[in-house]
C-alpha cells in the first residue's frame, strides 16, 4: 500500500513533463522579433540575387538556412508580453565639464593712421597749364658812354605754359613763357651836365626746368612751391632824349637795342584749388631773374600768374 501512494505522484509528474519534452525537442518556436530578422536577412538575399542577374555574376550566400519565414504562433502569452517589453534603459554618458574660467574679450587695436592721399593721387600723374600773368620789374642799371643810372620798372605782362610730371607731392615741370616790360627814369645821370630822360623796354623768351612739392590744405585747396633754371632771350630797347634849347629831342647815337641769351633763375609759391576732378586753377606769385645783358645788368621781375590747366 506504501508502495502505491510513492509511484502515483512520480508517474503523474512524468505524464506532464513528457508532452513538453516532446515539444521542444521538434524545435523552439520562432518568436516575432527573429522573425523580422529573418525577413531582413532574406531581402538581402533577394537583393543579392537581382544584382547577380544584372551583373552576370554567381549570388553570394550571405546565410544558409532552412527556416521558413511563415509566422509561428507563439507558446504562450508570457512568451509575446515579454518580446513586447521595451530594452534596457541605457543612460548616457556624463559629458564632461570644462572648467570655467573668465573669460577676457579680445580687442584689436588697427595700427594704420588715417594715410592722406597724395597730390598724384587726387590729381594725376601730370598737368599742362597756360598762364597769364602781371609782370613788375625792380631797377636795372644802364651803362653806355656817358650815361650811367638805373631804369626803374613799369607794369608790364607775361604769358606762359606750364608742364609737369608728378611722384607723390613732388613734381619736376618745364616751363615756356614771354615777358614783357617797360622801364624809365626822366632824370638820367650823366657826365654831359646835360638833362637826359631814358624809356625803354624788355622782352624775354625764357625756357626754364624746375621741381617742387606741393602740400595738401584740404581735398580740393593745396599750396606748393618751386625752383627752376634755364635760359632766355633778353632784349633790351632804350629811347634816349636829351634836353636842348628847352626841347627834347632823341639822341639817336645813345638810343638803340640790346640781345643776347643769358641766364635766368626762378622762384615760385602759390595756391592751387581743383574745382573738378580734372581741372584746377593756380594763383602764384614768381620771383624771375635775368642776368646781364651787354649794356644792362642783371635784372629781376616779379611775376603774380593766374592759370587753369588739365591734370591728366
Amino acid at each position: 500500500m506504501s508502495i502505491f501512494f510513492r509511484i502515483v505522484p512520480v508517474s503523474f509528474a512524468l505524464s506532464i513533463c513528457g508532452p513538453i519534452w516532446g515539444q521542444n525537442s521538434e524545435g523552439a518556436p520562432v518568436s516575432e522579433l527573429q522573425r523580422r530578422f529573418m525577413q531582413m536577412e532574406q531581402r538581402a538575399l533577394d537583393l543579392s540575387k537581382r544584382l547577380s542577374e544584372m551583373s552576370g555574376t554567381e549570388p553570394i550566400e550571405l546565410i544558409d538556412r532552412n527556416e521558413s519565414l511563415a509566422p509561428v504562433q507563439l507558446e504562450t502569452d508570457a512568451q509575446q508580453s515579454y518580446d513586447q517589453l521595451p530594452g534596457p534603459m541605457v543612460e548616457p554618458l556624463p559629458i564632461p565639464e570644462e572648467p570655467i574660467t573668465e573669460e577676457v574679450p579680445t580687442v584689436y587695436q588697427s595700427e594704420v593712421v588715417r594715410v592722406a592721399p597724395t597730390t598724384q593721387q587726387r590729381k594725376g600723374d601730370y598737368y599742362l597749364m597756360p598762364l597769364v600773368g602781371f609782370a613788375v620789374a625792380t631797377s636795372t642799371n644802364f651803362s653806355q658812354d656817358n650815361l650811367d643810372d638805373d631804369l626803374d620798372g613799369e607794369w608790364g605782362n607775361s604769358i606762359g605754359v606750364s608742364a609737369a610730371k608728378r611722384w607723390d607731392n613732388w613734381m619736376a615741370y618745364v616751363r615756356v613763357a614771354y615777358q614783357y616790360l617797360e622801364n624809365q627814369n626822366l632824370n638820367f645821370k650823366n657826365d654831359l651836365n646835360k638833362e637826359y630822360r631814358v624809356f625803354g623796354t624788355e622782352e624775354s623768351f625764357s625756357l626754364s626746368l624746375g621741381g617742387g612739392y606741393t602740400i595738401s590744405l584740404s581735398q580740393k585747396l593745396s599750396t606748393y612751391g618751386g625752383l627752376g633754371a634755364g635760359f632766355a632771350w633778353r632784349k633790351n630797347y632804350v629811347d634816349v632824349q636829351v634836353k636842348s634849347r628847352g626841347n627834347w629831342g632823341n639822341d639817336s647815337t645813345q638810343s638803340g637795342a640790346d640781345s643776347s641769351v643769358v641766364f635766368t633763375y626762378d622762384f615760385s609759391m602759390g595756391l592751387e584749388y581743383m574745382f573738378s576732378q580734372n581741372y584746377s586753377a593756380r594763383l602764384g606769385y614768381r620771383l624771375l631773374g635775368l642776368t646781364s645783358n651787354e649794356s644792362f645788368d642783371g635784372s629781376f621781375q616779379h611775376l603774380i600768374e593766374l592759370g587753369v590747366g588739365a591734370n591728366f
